[in-house]
C-alpha cells in the first residue's frame, strides 16, 4: 500500500495549501443501476479473505466523502441535493430541510464545524488507523475508514453531536435518473472499463462511444489511479485518489469476476455532479473557499 502511495507522489504535483483559504475536497461514485441512482462513497458490506466484496443484504450506503484544507476556521457547512434525498449523514446534520416543489431538493446543514490544523506528530500511525469512524454509522464503512484517513486532511470537530474526525460523510439518492441514462450514459470521452478475463478481473482504457476491447492492453494499479487522478483536473490528493480505488476495487472484482458483468467507470460532467449534490461552506472568518470534485459513474455495459 505505502509503496503505491508513494509512486502516486512522485509523479504527482505537491498541494500547496494556503491558511487563507479553505479547500473543500469531495470525492465519491454514482452507481448506475437501471432507474434507481445512488451518490456513493462506499457499498455497505465487507470485503472476505480473496479481497472480493460482500455485500450486506439491506445495508445500503450511498455518499461521497468531504474534506477540508487549508486555513483553520469555523463556520456551517451546508450540502443541497439535486433532486433527492438523503439516505445516511454522518455526522448527523443540525438541520435537514426538504423542499415538496418539482424540484424535490434536500438541504443538510451543519452548524459551527470547527475546522483546526492536525499536529502532523499527533497523526494516527497505520496501526492506529484502522480505528472505525467517530460517527454512529461505523458499522456501514469502518472496513473503508483507514483508507479515507490517509489524506493530510485537517481535522473537522461538530459541537451538536461531538464528532471529530478528518472527513464528513453523507449519502443520497438521485430521483431523477434522465441525463445519466442512453448509450454510455450519455458519456463521451476516456473511461475505464473493468471485465473479467480468465476469471480475474483486468482494467482496459478506452474513449467512448466506441468498443471495449478486451485484448487491449489491461491496467496496473497504478496506471489506473493516474487515470482516475487526471479526471480530477490535477486538484485531488493522490492519497484521494487512493482512498477511491482501494474503497471501490473489492465491488469491481466481486461484480466482474463473481457476476461476469462488464463495468465502466468514467467521470461526470459538471451538469451531472450539479444534479447530485451542491456544496457550500460558510466560514464566519470570511476565508475565500475553493471547492474541488471528483464524482465519477459507475455502470453495466
Amino acid at each position: 500500500m505505502l509503496q503505491l502511495i508513494c509512486c502516486l507522489l512522485a509523479n504527482a504535483v505537491c498541494a500547496e495549501f494556503s491558511d487563507d483559504i479553505v479547500y473543500v475536497h469531495e470525492w465519491g461514485v454514482i452507481l448506475l443501476d437501471g432507474s434507481y441512482l445512488r451518490a456513493a462513497g462506499c457499498p455497505g458490506g465487507y470485503i472476505d479473505e480473496y479481497g472480493c466484496f460482500q455485500e450486506y443484504p439491506m445495508a445500503e450506503v450511498t455518499a461521497p466523502v468531504v474534506y477540508f484544507y487549508g486555513g483553520e476556521c469555523f463556520g456551517d457547512f451546508t450540502v443541497s441535493t439535486g433532486a433527492g434525498s438523503f439516505t445516511l449523514m454522518d455526522p448527523p446534520p443540525d438541520t435537514l430541510v426538504s423542499r415538496s416543489d418539482p424540484e424535490r431538493m434536500e438541504m443538510a446543514v451543519w452548524e459551527g464545524i470547527i475546522v483546526k490544523h492536525e499536529d502532523p506528530e499527533a497523526r494516527q500511525s497505520s496501526e492506529a488507523a484502522i480505528m472505525p469512524p467517530a460517527g454512529q454509522w461505523m458499522d456501514c464503512f469502518s472496513w473503508a475508514a483507514p483508507f479515507w484517513r490517509l489524506p493530510p486532511a485537517n481535522l473537522i470537530f461538530h459541537p451538536a453531536s461531538g464528532y471529530n474526525d478528518e472527513f464528513i460523510y453523507y449519502e443520497s439518492s438521485i430521483d431523477d435518473p434522465e441525463m445519466f441514462l442512453g448509450e454510455y450514459y450519455d458519456y463521451s470521452g476516456e473511461a475505464l472499463v473493468f471485465l473479467a478475463d480468465d476469471g480475474e478481473m483486468v482494467c482496459v482504457k478506452m474513449t467512448v462511444p466506441g468498443e471495449c476491447d478486451a485484448s487491449g492492453r489491461t491496467l496496473s494499479d497504478l496506471e489506473i489511479l493516474t487515470v482516475i487522478g487526471s479526471w480530477g483536473n490535477g486538484g485531488m490528493l493522490p492519497e484521494e485518489v487512493y482512498g477511491l480505488w482501494r474503497t471501490w476495487k473489492p465491488l469491481l472484482k466481486t461484480r466482474c469476476e463473481g457476476e461476469c458483468l462488464i463495468l465502466m467507470l468514467f467521470p461526470l460532467t459538471d451538469r451531472q455532479e450539479n444534479t447530485v449534490s451542491h456544496l457550500s461552506f460558510v466560514p464566519v472568518e470570511n476565508l475565500r473557499v475553493e471547492y474541488e470534485r471528483l464524482l465519477l459513474g459507475l455502470g453495466y455495459i
